[in-house]
């Protein structure tokens, strides 16, 4: 659990250390293309990495979910073992 928590952790403050894209001054021997060029390579890996991070959360909450119905599950079963239990008399009982 605490391995979970340590990774959900890791994720929201990487998430928010997405690169800003800045612009940079375009060059007349470029064609004043190079700016575009830099530009849309750096949001694609912002979105690439986006999308990672997106993946790895669904993964998480996946994961978290399967816990809680497993944890629910077990407190349902604690709860009629502890009612069988009450129900049933012991032998050495008139």
């Amino acid at each position: 659990m605490r391995i979970l928590l340590a990774t959900v952790a890791v994720i929201a403050l990487s998430s928010g250390a997405l690169a800003y894209c800045p612009p940079v001054p375009d060059v007349a021997k470029d064609g004043y293309q190079g700016n575009d060029l830099q530009r849309t390579l750096c949001l694609q890996n912002e979105l690439a990495q986006s999308a990672q991070d997106r993946a790895i959360r669904s993964e998480i909450d996946a994961t978290l979910s399967k816990l809680q119905r497993d944890l629910q599950q077990q407190k349902m079963l604690q709860q009629q073992l502890q009612t069988e239990l009450m129900r049933t008399k012991p032998s050495y009982l008139p």
